[in-house]
């Protein structure tokens, strides 16, 4: 059941033409809203993992989501607090959560063994996991354009790992999983909406950030020693306090975005959307951060961004068709 209405049982009513302006109007906001945060973000964590070489990665995660937590208490309303405690919110958040909480963590160890165009290149392979969770969890198919998109996707990976001066097994591995962890999450999201009544992508925000502190804090616990040795270096905890600041700021935001723009969405159009941030965060890489690729290497970049495209097409022409035969 979803919103009160049992699934399969009964349309939506057409909305009106001034409701339809706006639900278009929020799609293209959130998507963009999440493109550009989430290149900040990759940007910034990108600098803590390979220049700054930070220890601390949980508890930079920890702090993020802590911010989170009691930004949303605050502004919280009175007559709807959240219950993270509650029977429906237990039954299933706490995968989206363990889900949200492991590609944190292994998007930040990817970053220290690959570049960050390779990074991108991994990590926009979301839509091909997308495809078989939305699939196993939701009941969602996908067409041939969106099924010939990923296909090239895959095949410029392979081409592009091939090409790649810095191969690292374990770098792609670990970024591989990161993005099996992300398009999880996602669709999870998108499953625990369908299931719990009035569950709202700030509500998502919120226990997915609850959840997280209870899994950081032990690991956080664990980086202690690495971190304040790593502190007692001359004007170290100057630069932490500078970096904390933006990275808390965007962390909260790509949050937001990122459970807004699946709202507003879909798991897969949040995917393509990623996919996007990754062709603009190649190049911002490139220009800040370098890589070794061979010209084989970035022949299967290119690949990869082609087949990117095709399935965002796709995907966007699959949905305009369903909504003009629906009308």
């Amino acid at each position: 059941m979803a919103n009160g209405v049992p699934n399969g049982k009964m349309q939506a009513e057409e909305p009106s033409p001034l409701l339809a302006e706006w639900q278009r109007a929020e799609r293209y906001s959130s998507a963009g809203a999440y493109i550009l945060t989430s290149l900040a973000m990759t940007s910034l964590t990108k600098y803590a993992a390979s220049i700054w070489r930070f220890p601390g990665s949980s508890i930079l995660l920890l702090v993020e989501c802590i911010a989170t937590v009691v930004a949303l208490l605050v502004q919280a309303p009175k007559h709807r607090p959240y219950r993270p405690f509650s029977a429906a919110i237990l039954r299933h958040l706490p995968l989206v959560t363990l889900a949200k909480a492991l590609n944190m963590y292994l998007s930040f160890l990817a970053m220290k063994r690959t570049s960050l165009p390779v990074y991108n290149v991994l990590k926009r392979l979301q839509p091909v996991y997308a495809l078989l969770q939305d699939w196993l969890i939701r009941g969602t198919t996908s067409s041939g354009w969106e099924l010939g998109g990923i296909a090239i996707m895959c095949f410029g990976s392979v081409v592009t790992g091939l090409g790649d001066l810095d191969f690292d097994l374990v770098g792609y591995a670990v970024a591989l999983a990161a993005a099996a962890c992300q398009s999880l999450y996602l669709v999870l999201a998108r499953h625990a909406q369908d299931k719990v009544q009035d569950l709202t992508h700030l509500d998502l925000l919120f226990y997915t950030a609850f959840y997280n502190c209870i899994i950081f804090l032990p690991l956080s616990a664990l980086e202690f020693d690495e971190v304040q040795g790593f502190l007692s270096r001359e004007g170290e905890v100057t630069r932490l306090i500078y970096f904390l600041v933006p990275y808390v700021i965007l962390g909260a935001l790509l949050n937001y975005t990122t459970f807004w723009c699946t709202a507003a969405n879909s798991p897969i159009a949040t995917a393509v959307a990623g996919g996007a941030k990754g062709i603009l965060s190649t190049i911002i890489g490139l220009i800040q951060f370098g890589a070794h690729l061979t010209v084989f290497g970035w022949l299967g970049l290119v690949g990869n961004t082609a087949g990117g495209l095709v399935y965002s097409f796709a995907h966007a022409f699959k949905k305009r068709g369903a909504k003009e035969k629906g009308g």
